[in-house]
């Protein structure tokens, strides 16, 4: 049940404040790359226990929605939103000062969990105050934004690297993560009444997953999804011990050839605002792109490693078509359901960060050899 007026809270703000958010959120995964190497020697451990620390943050944000969404529904979107928030300042901090890599992979995992809410209460209160077409362009826009972090975010780390430590890095975004955690609660409309007193229908719960998991449409829309989503992270597990490690670039330039692929992502989500009526034509297209070149950056991978620009090449175009259909398959899997928001939401970043994590998991199973 949606409050009289959601608007009295300055809605304007919210979608800005929920970016500045989403950076460090994204940024704990995509602005440490660079210092995967740093870390392994910190903690003393092997490259793919290095890689791991990315996986187990997917693993992390893959576990909690299914009980976010419906506490949400019940309690509120924006309590979880802020809850939220202050866990991942803690779990950021205890990454920046231990010197356990077990405790340092339990704080990762709880980073990933807090992606949980920003999913669940943040993108479900956008798709609640705002309709269909609105919802896609300020998708788009706050996409395109947002999607800076794996864009800038090695860059970034790489240029702080070069005067930080990689503890630094962590205390940065605990930094970032309590402005925006403030601005969150301050700008933060609430979409539902609290439902105080009353308990949680956990049956009705399960029949809405149900009927969520059950649904042709919404599966024919996020499992492509999920699979994109799972190359690109398989892409920035890997890449920076293929460009820094095997192939000995400078973290700058590591950084600069991961802006020049997310790239095409952020035009790719900028292109969607011109196909807003031929949207299933774009999504059909879109996939047949992408399939192509993940197939193409995959084979000059395995046959030419060595020529690094060709692979940027390939991935900077798969990453456009991926662009392209993004946020649209997003939005038509969560409109493909008429169960709450909450649950839609919880089923659908669920999966995409399983996958992220699958993504991940096999990243680690690939071994360059000289």
């Amino acid at each position: 049940m949606k409050p009289s007026n959601p608007k009295s809270k300055m809605p304007w703000l919210f979608p800005i404040a929920l970016i500045l958010y989403e950076l460090p959120l994204y940024f704990a995964t995509n602005m440490i790359l660079p210092a995967l190497p740093q870390i392994s020697q910190t903690f003393a451990i092997k490259a793919n226990i290095a890689k791991l620390t990315v996986a187990i943050w997917f693993l992390g944000a893959s576990c909690l929605q299914v009980i976010l969404g419906p506490l949400a529904d019940h309690l509120g979107r924006r309590k979880i939103l802020i809850m939220g928030g202050a866990f991942f300042i803690l779990a950021t901090l205890l990454c920046a000062i231990t010197n356990s890599i077990e405790i340092f992979l339990l704080a990762r995992f709880i980073q990933g969990c807090v992606v949980s809410s920003i999913l669940v209460a943040g993108y479900a209160t956008i798709h609640e105050l705002m309709n269909n077409e609105q919802v896609l362009k300020t998708l788009a826009w706050m996409g395109s934004i947002t999607v800076l972090s794996p864009a800038i975010g090695p860059l970034l780390g790489s240029f702080l690297l070069t005067w930080l430590h990689w503890r630094g890095l962590f205390f940065l975004l605990a930094a970032i993560a309590c402005i925006s955690v403030i601005l969150l609660f301050i700008s933060m409309p609430e979409t539902v009444i609290k439902m105080t007193g009353k308990r949680i229908s956990w049956s009705k719960i399960i029949k809405d997953y149900k009927s969520v998991l059950s649904n042709k449409r919404f599966l024919a829309y996020t499992l492509p999804f999920c699979v994109l989503f799972a190359a690109m992270m398989l892409w920035d597990t890997l890449s920076p011990f293929y460009l820094i490690h095997w192939l000995g670039l400078s973290i700058i330039l590591f950084g600069c050839l991961q802006a020049i692929s997310y790239a095409g992502f952020i035009i790719g989500t900028n292109l969607i605002r011109c196909f807003i009526s031929k949207l299933d034509q774009v999504i059909r297209e879109g996939l047949k792109m992408s399939t192509v070149f993940a197939i193409l950056t995959a084979l000059c991978f395995v046959l030419i490693p060595k020529q690094f620009k060709i692979v940027i090449f390939f991935l900077s175009l798969f990453m456009l078509s991926t662009g392209l259909i993004f946020y649209t398959l997003h939005r038509k899997a969560i409109e493909s359901s008429n169960a709450s928001t909450g649950i839609k939401v919880a089923v659908f970043s669920s999966a995409m960060n399983l996958f992220g994590f699958l993504g991940s998991l096999l990243a680690n199973t690939i071994h360059l050899s000289n």
